[in-house]
């Protein structure tokens, strides 16, 4: 559950201006973006506030409960705090499955008896996963339903359905749009590694896609890999630390997700860098954040609306069909342009 202090971890505004907005206090003296800021993230992340609890829990007369689907997420708030993308996505799953008049069923694994609870004590219709799951937690949700559908991570086995994004193409877009601005200079911000489908460590599909694709394009002599964790914290640390060793900089950055955007421009504002004048900055995923920081982020945007759409239409479809055979939907990122990057004279 969101809270008022996770809002404020996000924005970087206080609680008490988070709560006076929320709460549409008219004598609070804040600017309408700070307020378009708090209210758009905390609608995205699903935060309600006391008021609208007690109105979303007053019963409906025309809702038809006969769907039951469970949503089994791998991550802990402090996860979802240091990459907010999957805490969005689960966002949209649930605003989807509540236009489509689905009642929600919430899934709680148990480590020791390797079991999920589930609340309210219902039959499960279908199954959505949220992240990425040990074989273990698989074969547990398999004891629930058989109608599982995997979104933003897909088990090689052909077993299951899942939404995807081509990451790769991602990265190749994203590479493309910058030679077409004039970039060669490009450097990759992110780990060397990252959790597959079933949460083994293998190789970080996007930091390989653009080693591959620079060689491709015969940039690599201006090209260059630095290591970071996926959060905002640790990127601010490599880059402040890259800036500090007097290391010359790229014309551009692309990073492997949006917290690591955020650390680098918090380390680039620190050190008077500006962005996009000084370096461009081509930033993986867009959320709703994206918009707002300054500058806005150009980006590698990936539709989690929409693939929130696909999956619930899918487990539904599933559940609804006599017979079916798993499918893989593969959704494929596209070129979003705010103003983090500049255009070079070439």
């Amino acid at each position: 559950m969101i809270t008022l202090k996770n809002l404020s971890e996000m924005t970087g505004y206080s609680i008490t201006t988070i709560s006076r907005v929320l709460n549409n206090d008219k004598t609070l003296r804040a600017s309408n973006k700070t307020k378009e800021i708090i209210k758009t993230i905390a609608k995205s992340t699903g935060y309600k506030t006391i008021q609208s609890k007690k109105n979303r829990s007053k019963p409906k007369s025309n809702l038809i409960k006969k769907i039951y689907i469970g949503i089994a997420d791998s991550f802990n708030m402090e996860e979802y705090i240091k990459d907010p993308y999957y805490m969005y996505l689960k966002e949209f799953v649930e605003q989807e499955c509540l236009k489509k008049k689905v009642e929600l069923i919430k899934l709680q694994y148990d480590e020791k008896k390797e079991i999920y609870s589930i609340f309210p004590n219902k039959k499960v219709s279908g199954i959505i996963t949220i992240g990425n799951f040990s074989e273990t937690r698989i074969k547990a949700i398999r004891k629930i339903t058989d109608n599982i559908v995997f979104l933003d991570s897909a088990p090689r086995n052909g077993k299951y359905s899942s939404v995807v994004v081509d990451l790769e193409l991602g990265i190749k877009r994203g590479l493309d749009y910058l030679l077409e601005c004039g970039h060669k200079r490009i450097f990759f911000v992110g780990p060397k590694t990252a959790p597959n489908a079933l949460n083994r460590e293998e190789p970080e599909i996007k930091r390989k896609a653009f080693i591959e694709y620079i060689k491709e394009k015969n940039i690599e002599e201006f090209t260059q890999i630095i290591d970071c964790e996926r959060s905002i914290e640790n990127a601010y640390q490599m880059i402040t630390k890259f800036i500090n060793e007097k290391n010359q900089l790229p014309t551009a950055f692309v990073t492997v997700n949006e917290s690591v955007t955020i650390g680098i421009l918090n380390a680039l504002n620190n050190c008077n860098i500006r962005v996009p004048e000084d370096v461009s900055i081509l930033n993986y995923n867009n959320t709703v954040y994206s918009a707002f920081v300054n500058p806005p982020l150009s980006s590698i945007s990936i539709n989690s609306e929409y693939m929130s759409k696909i999956v619930v239409d899918l487990i539904i479809k599933q559940f609804e069909s006599k017979e079916y055979y798993p499918i893989q939907v593969s959704v494929f990122p596209e070129i979003l342009e705010r103003e983090s990057v500049k255009k070079l004279k070439i």
